[in-house]
């Protein structure tokens, strides 16, 4: 009797697990969808009297990119999955190699930004298409981390989703902490 609800509860901690992931990515896709929206508004309004500052639109897509990092997903079931098995590898070096690429077009429009903001050389059409590149990365991105979550709950073994909770319930914790909240609210 002990032993079935030791398993019982290693189910239902793996079902908390998974479904805690999954809100995770949903909340992560509203928040894009919020941020990208934001995004392709001030691109559409720098065309007209009055226009949006450059410097917050990239400000807003900074701070998706650290929330994204700051999430379960990359701090708690990538690592474990490297661990856990090879199985997963393709895909979290095309998750790396997009995380890459998000974080080299942000600075890229950074870099513009600063040397438009000095000299008036980099046409601001080049910074927008630059955060419209940007917010295509961030996309890709989450699309393959959804990949990621049905994979992980495929491969992670049940009695390694218990360690894999807890580490959630200290992620939480640690968020809570946080002073600076992701902006996913309508400006």
């Amino acid at each position: 009797m002990t032993t079935l609800i030791f398993l019982v509860n290693i189910m239902l901690t793996a079902t908390y697990s998974i479904i805690a992931l999954k809100i995770e990515q949903r909340r992560a896709r509203w928040t894009f969808s919020s941020t990208q929206r934001h995004i392709l508004y001030g691109i559409r309004h720098l065309k007209t009297a009055g226009g949006v500052d450059l410097e917050v639109l990239l400000n807003r897509l900074t701070q998706f990119e650290q929330y994204c990092h700051r999430r379960k997903v990359e701090v708690v079931v990538i690592p474990a999955l490297r661990r856990l098995t090879r199985e997963a590898d393709a895909l979290l070096d095309e998750l790396e190699q997009l995380s890459k690429a998000s974080l080299d077009l942000l600075c890229s429009v950074r870099e513009k930004l600063q040397h438009w903001m000095r000299s008036g050389a980099t046409a601001v059409e080049d910074i927008c298409v630059t955060l419209e590149q940007c917010c295509a990365s961030f996309y890709r991105r989450l699309l393959r981390e959804e990949e990621l979550v049905e994979l992980a709950e495929r491969v992670i073994p049940t009695e390694a989703w218990f360690g894999i909770a807890k580490c959630f319930l200290y992620e939480d914790g640690r968020a809570l902490g946080l002073k600076e909240p992701v902006h996913d609210d309508e400006e």
